[in-house]
């Protein structure tokens, strides 16, 4: 029997992990899912794959919301205010983001800053989403609030370095691409910083906003077909796709299917309480669920929730004073 009532709000909704995601909490008695994507076409295309797949009829149980471009919160704040007057999300997932393949470090302009851009389109983007949303009234009192991890934001032993911040000033710098002295660009290397600032986002969120609501960072562990990889130059995209069926073959890498299955849960409110950081175990990419923290403690920095939040917060506020 579905659950009455029960909606959820799933950014990048057309991503293989999203769709997944989808299909499992639509099987398990969610009523409706607001599928926010960039793309209207690819959207509707992962809409009627979702509905096959569950075997549903179209009766309003998968709205597609196109224009939630993560790059670009004054497209987001057009295409989230059509939702303005409905019923609120118990749900909402961050799905949306993925590593920014580049010889260098790409920027987004805006509001006076130049911001780095994976950490823009995982956490800058998904700050912007929820505030929103809550400032539209469409997060319920109870809510949960699911950031999409990876083990990258306390690093895997070669292919992420564990990211790590001497300063306050230098994590700024970082974010802001404001230093000459920054590291030398490698696109895992700031997928994994995207991620720890997530942490950092879930565990400020998980102390200061609304105790009713809940806040979760989690990983479902290393998953292989991410429909970003389809993006990537030619060479690039046959070497990842080795890679994941080289690591599914090996059991350290899972399907869409059941990483989605594992998100569905956390959404559910079956895996993670509030303010939970929640990945693989130490020296692995897949396996039980474990606490990431002490894995790289810098994620209870507050000086660094902080400067993460003030920084967020500013940026909304202007774009809200307008």
């Amino acid at each position: 029997m579905r659950q009455k009532g029960k909606r959820a709000f799933v950014t990048g909704a057309n991503g293989a992990l999203a769709k997944q995601t989808i299909i499992q909490l639509l099987q398990k008695g969610v009523t409706e899912v607001v599928m926010a994507v960039r793309s209207e076409l690819k959207g509707e295309k992962a809409r009627r794959e979702i509905l096959a797949a569950t075997q549903l009829q179209d009766e309003g149980v998968l709205t597609l919301l196109s224009g939630v471009d993560m790059l670009n919160p004054s497209k987001m704040e057009t295409a989230l205010h059509r939702l303005r007057n409905e019923r609120p999300f118990d749900m909402i997932f961050l799905a949306a983001g993925f590593a920014v393949f580049d010889s260098d470090y790409q920027g987004v302009n805006y509001r006076s800053k130049r911001f780095e851009k994976t950490v823009f389109q995982n956490i800058i983007g998904g700050h912007f989403v929820y505030r929103t949303l809550d400032t539209l009234g469409l997060v319920s009192k109870g809510a949960r609030i699911v950031f999409a991890g990876g083990e990258g934001a306390r690093g895997i032993f070669g292919m992420i370095r564990k990211p790590q911040f001497d300063t306050v000033r230098s994590f700024q710098n970082y974010l802001c691409l404001e230093s000459n002295a920054l590291p030398n660009y490698d696109p895992m290397n700031a997928l994994g910083v995207s991620k720890f600032v997530g942490a950092l986002w879930i565990r400020y969120m998980s102390k200061k906003e609304n105790k009713e609501r809940s806040f979760i960072w989690f990983s479902p562990g290393m998953t292989a077909g991410s429909v970003s990889i389809a993006q990537l130059p030619p060479l690039k995209r046959s070497v990842f796709r080795l890679l994941f069926t080289i690591m599914k073959y090996l059991g350290v890498a899972q399907s869409p299917q059941r990483g989605g299955e594992k998100f569905a849960q956390c959404l559910l409110g079956i895996v993670g309480v509030n303010g939970a950081i929640l990945g693989a175990p130490k020296g692995k990419v897949l396996g039980r669920f474990t606490n990431q923290i002490p894995l790289n403690t810098q994620i209870e920095d507050t000086g660094l929730q902080q400067a993460l939040m003030e920084l967020l917060d500013g940026a909304v506020a202007k774009r809200e004073s307008k």
